[in-house]
């Protein structure tokens, strides 16, 4: 099983930027590499992140609040906060907005590197744990105990969204907003016809029964546990 991770690393400092990375893909690790929180919504793939790596000082939306928005949206991600700032009141600062670490800078690399490692056992241990009637969403793969199947790009985020929406229900604008466009009849046929397909695949897999449910002039709700890792 893969233990690399697919990492977002929000760093303004452009020298540092660039030594994490190289030192995060020389362990293997797939690297985002953004200047700013800014343009997290610009770059496509970070809403599969396996962990974040987040300074603290950035231009406009500063780390934490960046953090918090994170954790929010993506309640299983691994969050590692990368600061200069040592105090005590600025470490409980950022375990309260979601950090799972906070490493002071300079950052120990062996430090960053180990505690990587530690995280992607903690993940492979969860998907090897669940329930096997549990289907398991990684990135673009959704398993269950039939077997695995690939989703494009655009199933995985509706499908990510479902799982993480609370009671499972999301209305109809907000598969627009996530999706980018605009709620008309066109987008409403083609969302209809897009979860006609994620239920076939989330069946060829083992789900049972009606897996997604269409709610009239709503949204759709789901029906079945997905974990996400």
């Amino acid at each position: 099983m893969d233990s690399n991770l697919n990492l977002v690393l929000v760093e303004d400092n452009t020298d540092l930027r660039t030594l994490l990375c190289n030192v995060l893909r020389k362990d293997g690790h797939r690297v985002t590499p953004l200047s700013c929180a800014e343009d997290l919504n610009d770059r496509a793939g970070t809403e599969h992140a396996d962990a974040f790596l987040i300074d603290i000082n950035l231009p406009g939306e500063d780390g934490l609040s960046l953090a918090q928005r994170v954790r929010k949206a993506h309640p299983l991600v691994g969050i590692i906060i990368l600061s200069a700032r040592s105090e005590l009141d600025d470490r409980l600062a950022g375990y309260d907005r979601g950090a799972d670490l906070y490493l002071t800078k300079p950052v120990v690399m062996s430090e960053l590197s180990a505690a990587l490692r530690s995280f992607a056992r903690r993940r492979i241990a969860t998907i090897k744990e669940l329930s096997p009637k549990t289907l398991v969403l990684n990135k673009l793969d959704l398993k269950g105990e039939m077997g695995e199947i690939k989703l494009t790009s655009q199933e995985a985020i509706v499908l990510t969204a479902l799982a993480r929406a609370p009671a499972g229900k999301l209305d109809t604008w907000q598969f627009a907003d996530l999706l980018g466009a605009e709620v008309d009849e066109s987008f409403k046929s083609s969302l209809a016809i897009r979860i006609v397909r994620i239920r076939k695949k989330m069946q060829e897999v083992g789900a049972q029964g009606n897996v997604i449910e269409a709610l009239r002039n709503v949204g759709y709700q789901l029906m079945t546990h997905i974990e996400i890792v």
